[in-house]
């Protein structure tokens, strides 16, 4: 992976042996690079979050993002969604530009206080507008479905109602709803925060079992760490004037 230069890179422990050898669409193993951000900057008016970000992901890096409260590592995460439009700079997943229909179709996305399921709907129903919405077919987002409740131990939840779930189980739904398009990267934001031992075992390994998806990851939690491949490490940016 390239430096980050808004901070700083080093190596962290590989985690779970990967015991899978699928291939996500579009993503070959022979593939370099997979996600490549270059002089990445964002402000939210006079207040800069983001300096001068340089990163690189190959198919199956797991990488995470680490830093204190306001250090930018959400937007970060939600510039590769394309969700926030950067500063300056440019992100491109696989050779398209964040943001664009190709790189969503290649991306999946667990962000921090998940807001984006219809809370009418069950787990279930909400998973399956989702796989649609990724270019599935109804069979096939029906079969996608129930193999990711069997693999992550979802059956029971997913017949819940969005706005009964607890905060551990939006994320459950939330690391599904991430893997249900075959993504050739996923981007989690603390996603184990609200997990419990079980349920934070079953997210490793369902990634363990993808080695081709590249995931990058926003954590506090040196257990998440552990679990990776490299560590990017990103200060909070002074206010504006020198203020506190």
């Amino acid at each position: 992976m390239k430096s980050n230069g808004g901070g700083s890179t080093r190596n962290a422990p590989r985690g779970l042996t990967n015991r899978d050898d699928r291939v996500p669409p579009a993503i070959t193993p022979a593939m370099q690079t997979i996600l490549e951000i270059d002089a990445l900057n964002h402000r939210f008016g006079d207040h800069v979050v983001l300096t001068n970000i340089d990163l690189g992901a190959s198919a199956g890096e797991r990488i995470a993002i680490l830093g204190p409260n306001g250090s930018g590592k959400t937007t970060l995460l939600r510039c590769i969604a394309g969700t926030v439009t950067p500063t300056a700079g440019s992100i491109r997943i696989a050779g398209h530009r964040a943001g664009s229909l190709e790189a969503r179709d290649l991306t999946g996305v667990s962000l921090s206080q998940e807001r984006s399921f219809y809370l009418r709907l069950s787990g279930r129903e909400n998973l399956l507008l989702f796989a649609r919405l990724n270019g599935l077919g109804k069979r096939a987002a029906a079969e996608r479905v129930d193999e990711l409740a069997e693999e992550l131990e979802l059956s029971e939840l997913l017949t819940q109602r969005a706005d009964r779930c607890s905060s551990g189980q939006l994320q459950q739904l939330a690391f599904a709803r991430a893997l249900v398009g075959g993504p050739g990267l996923v981007l989690l934001d603390e996603p184990t925060r609200s997990l419990d031992v079980e349920a934070r075992a079953r997210l490793w390994a369902a990634l363990a079992r993808r080695p081709f998806v590249a995931a990058v990851i926003a954590t506090h939690l040196d257990e998440d760490v552990s679990h990776v491949t490299s560590v990017v490490e990103l200060a909070r940016q002074a206010p504006p004037d020198g203020g506190a």
